[in-house]
């Protein structure tokens, strides 16, 4: 197990989970509709507990770590995206663009869990595997609220 690459995986996710919050904190403060909103707040608080997580993990590998997000990655695209969204205030829009947004956050998790299995302890990536489970569990619950407004089956 390479302690750096543990921590780099980490903090990849630490980066992910920051910008999560952010979208959600954005989309939350931009709707005005009162059921977004409390869905919205929840799962913000709910990517604030997985970064905990993950921040005392790192901390246990006696590693730093991130602070922010590094604004160069793909979040930083869907993140103007959202904000454009939310600019119109249109619930599809909102919907679709947090939607695409944890799908990314689960294939980011995918990445790490495949590409350092050799770098995360069977405890870590047991962690981290429940952790995927809660985004995308989020992802799917705004994937079902935005098909069945959009009439999907």
């Amino acid at each position: 197990m390479n302690t750096e690459n543990s921590i780099y995986a980490l903090n990849t996710l630490i980066e992910i989970n920051n910008d999560r919050i952010e979208c959600y904190e954005n989309a939350s403060k931009e709707t005005e509709e009162s059921d977004l909103k409390d869905m919205f707040s929840e799962f913000q608080k709910s990517s604030q507990k997985i970064k905990a997580a993950l921040v005392k993990e790192i901390q246990k590998m006696g590693g730093t770590s991130i602070k922010e997000t590094k604004k160069n990655n793909v979040f930083l695209r869907i993140l103007r995206d959202i904000r454009t969204y939310l600019t119109n205030k249109d619930r599809d829009d909102i919907l679709s663009t947090c939607e695409y947004y944890d799908f990314v956050a689960v294939q980011n998790y995918n990445e790490v869990l495949n590409n350092y299995p050799e770098d995360l302890s069977a405890e870590l990536q047991k962690m981290l595997v429940m952790q995927q489970s809660y985004i995308k569990a989020d992802h799917d619950k705004v994937k079902y609220i935005n098909d069945m407004m959009l009439g999907y089956k």
